[in-house]
């Protein structure tokens, strides 16, 4: 895993199925609700799935950046 595209392409590909997820959890949670939320609750809810992917995504690099460093 010393080449940087190795690394570039795992984080694709979990930060692509961690988005999946993540998105999918938001509107299953807002279908979930089923009452009229209104526009800033949605807002609210997409950015905390988005912060938590980030904070995941974030996560996976710092971790494969260790394991490039041993």
């Amino acid at each position: 895993m010393a080449a940087v595209s190795d690394r570039l392409i795992i984080l694709l590909i979990a930060a692509t199925g961690l988005l999946v997820l993540f998105v999918g959890w938001e509107l299953a949670l807002v279908e979930a609700i089923e009452v009229n939320l209104s526009g800033w609750l949605e807002a609210v809810l997409f950015f905390v799935a988005f912060a938590v992917f980030a904070v995941l995504v974030f996560g996976v690099w710092a971790a494969l950046k260790r394991i490039d460093g041993e």
